[in-house]
């Protein structure tokens, strides 16, 4: 609840409703929905983005040990008073991490 204070993009309601119009017909714990409950052992490599004023970020640092935990190469970029997806937005944080995201997929 503390996080959800300090977001100024997401709030819990919103974040419930956008995860049930994401899940569709699937049920909400999924994995397709909520990775946190797939299996993580046959991934590929991941590089993952959050910053701390991101109602998510507590996930990302949960998604990033489950996977390393079954050998999975994780990069966890997390960034201090970032918002989510601050990765798309036109400030120096998000260019520096469009720029990261460029070289890891090319």
């Amino acid at each position: 609840v503390a996080i959800a204070k300090r977001d100024p993009i997401q709030d819990i309601p919103g974040i419930v409703e956008a995860g049930r119009l994401y899940a569709g017909e699937l049920d909400i714990g999924h994995p397709f929905v909520s990775p946190l409950n797939g299996t993580f052992r046959f991934l590929a490599p991941m590089t993952i983005f959050a910053g701390t004023r991101d109602l998510l970020y507590p996930d990302s640092v949960d998604l990033a040990e489950r996977a390393r935990a079954v050998g999975v190469p994780v990069e966890l970029h997390l960034l201090r008073d970032q918002p989510h997806n601050y990765a798309l937005m036109p400030t120096p944080e998000g260019r520096r991490a469009r720029a990261m995201i460029l070289r890891a997929v090319t």
